[in-house]
C-alpha cells in the first residue's frame, strides 16, 4: 500500500506539470463555453424564475465537468497511445490501477477551476442563493472522478486519438442533451426519460442541484453511489480488460 501511494504521489505530480503550463488557457476553453451558455439560458427563461436559473447554473456545472474532465482526458489519452506513450509506463513498476487512478484524479482536479468559475459567476451575476448542504464536497468528487472515469474508459478502448477525440465529443454532447441536465425529468419525451437511467450527467446534475440548494435526502445518497459505481465500473473495465501496450 506504501508503494501504491507513493506511485500515485509522482505521477500524479507529472500530471500537475502539464497543468503548470498550461492553466490559463485551460481555464478559459473549459469554462467559457459553459459559462455562456449559462448566461443564454437565463436570457430565455430564467428571469424571474429561480427554479429555471438553477437548471441554468447546475446544468452548466455538469457541462463544465464533462468537457474538462471525461472531454479532455480521452482525448488525452488518445493522443498518448497514437505516441505510444504507454510503452514507457507498461515498463515502470506501477500497477494499472494506480495509473489510472493518478490519470483520473488529474483530470478531476483539472475540472475544478471551471467548475468554481461557473459557479461563482451564477450566484453572483445571476443571484442564484445557495444552502449548500454537508455532501457538496463529495458530490463534486464523484461528479467529476465518475465522469473522468467515463473519459478513460472511451479514450483507452478507442483505437485511436482521433478516434478518441471523435467520440468523446459525441458523447460530451449526448450526455448533457439526452439526459434532465437543464430541464426537468418530466419535460423530457417519454423515450428519454428511459434512456436517462443510463446518462451519468443525469446524477450529476440532480445530485449537485440537492448538494448545493437542497437538503440531504435519500434520493442524494442514492444518485451519489451510482456516480461511485460508475467510477468504479469504468476503471475495473480499463484495468481488469484492456491490455494498454497493444494498439487495438
Amino acid at each position: 500500500m506504501r508503494k501504491q501511494c507513493r506511485d500515485f504521489y509522482w505521477l500524479l505530480m507529472g500530471e500537475f506539470y502539464i497543468l503548470r503550463l498550461m492553466w490559463f488557457w485551460y481555464l478559459i476553453q473549459m469554462a467559457l463555453a459553459p459559462v455562456l451558455q449559462m448566461f443564454l439560458l437565463y436570457m430565455y427563461g430564467g428571469r424571474g424564475n429561480p427554479e429555471a436559473t438553477l437548471f441554468a447554473v447546475t446544468g452548466s456545472l455538469a457541462v463544465g465537468l464533462s468537457s474538462a474532465a471525461m472531454l479532455t482526458l480521452g482525448q488525452a489519452i488518445g493522443s498518448l497511445k497514437d505516441q505510444n506513450a504507454f510503452e514507457h509506463y507498461a515498463t515502470l513498476p506501477i500497477s494499472r490501477l494506480t495509473f489510472l487512478l493518478a490519470m483520473t484524479t488529474r483530470a478531476m482536479i483539472f475540472s475544478l477551476p471551471s467548475f468554481v468559475t461557473i459557479l461563482v459567476v451564477g450566484t453572483t451575476v445571476l443571484r442564484l442563493p445557495l444552502a449548500p448542504n454537508p455532501l457538496v464536497v463529495p458530490v463534486v468528487l464523484l461528479a467529476g472522478y465518475s465522469l473522468a472515469a467515463l473519459g478513460a474508459f472511451v479514450g483507452f478502448f478507442s483505437p485511436t486519438g482521433q478516434v478518441a477525440g471523435l467520440a468523446t465529443q459525441v458523447l460530451a454532447g449526448m450526455m448533457t442533451t439526452l439526459a434532465p441536465v437543464f430541464v426537468t425529468l418530466e419535460q423530457l419525451p417519454a423515450f428519454l426519460r428511459l434512456t436517462s437511467i443510463f446518462v451519468p450527467t443525469t446524477y450529476v446534475a440532480r445530485a449537485l442541484r440537492a448538494g448545493l440548494t437542497g437538503p440531504v435526502t435519500s434520493e442524494l445518497w442514492s444518485d451519489m453511489a451510482i456516480l461511485a459505481a460508475f467510477t468504479c465500473g469504468s476503471l475495473w473495465l480499463v484495468s481488469g480488460k484492456l491490455d494498454w501496450r497493444a494498439q487495438r
